[in-house]
């Protein structure tokens, strides 16, 4: 079973650590453990891979596996450690993020659903927290699919075109549900977001040169309506196209 088709059998513990020791070797664990390191930063080796665990990273430690671990900078750890019905095959892993709160918040969620003994509560966010630990684990790991890519290429030299998405899809052989699951799957956004964010940043640059109307550019950049382009542009930058124009 992957760490995506998880299922959770018991939460023995949900704790922050610290740690104290300089060293030590972690075998023959019972439980998986899930978490994010707060602060500081300790090197962990697992025979078949090493990396260090620092402020910001999450981590999974499958169970099966055996570490020996050396403390680099005492360090503080958030964790859950938990039971599955299955075995799971997926290897630990440890990724950094850049914004941890949706985590931190999750985590403790579910410690105080833990502790007011709520099971309904309790599942109910250990899933959600799996949920954003598989995204970003995706993210990180997923290799990039050829068909995608070059589709991604296309979109990219003919994003004005108002059949781009169209023609994107056929280039792939996929069904356009398929082919916005896997899109996504690789670039964390839909094709239509992704369009979408290539026609502002465009528009950005060209409303740089004042010489252009926001007419003009709303046509370069594939919008047939000013309204709609002045309307997704606020929604993209927090400013109207005549707003941006001046402060540049």
């Amino acid at each position: 079973m992957l760490f995506e088709n998880i299922r959770v059998k018991k939460i023995n513990t949900i704790i922050h650590y610290r740690a104290t020791m300089k060293k030590w070797t972690a075998k023959n664990r019972a439980d998986h453990i899930l978490g994010i390191i707060l602060d500081g930063s300790t090197f962990h080796d697992f025979g078949y891979k090493q990396f260090v665990l620092s402020r910001n990273c999450i981590y999974f430690f499958n169970q099966r596996d055996n570490y020996e671990a050396i403390m680099q900078e005492s360090g503080l750890s958030f964790s859950i450690h938990f039971t599955t019905y299955e075995d799971v095959d997926t290897e630990s892993f440890c990724i950094p993020i850049s914004n941890p709160n949706e985590i931190v918040t999750l985590l403790n969620k579910t410690k105080q659903a833990k502790e007011e003994n709520n099971e309904l509560k309790l599942l109910s966010y250990i899933y959600a927290l799996c949920d954003e630990f598989k995204k970003i684990y995706n993210k990180t790991y997923y290799p990039k699919d050829d068909r995608i890519l070059k589709a991604k290429e296309y979109i990219d030299n003919n994003y004005k075109n108002e059949d781009c998405l169209e023609n994107a899809v056929k280039t792939t052989n996929l069904t356009p549900r398929r082919f916005g699951e896997l899109f996504k799957l690789n670039y964390n956004q839909t094709p239509n977001r992704y369009i979408v964010k290539r026609k502002i940043q465009q528009a950005k640059e060209l409303l740089s040169i004042q010489s252009l109307t926001i007419t003009q550019v709303a046509q370069m950049c594939g919008f047939s309506d000013v309204y709609y382009f002045s309307k997704v542009f606020k929604q993209e930058t927090g400013l109207t196209p005549s707003k941006y124009k001046v402060k540049k």
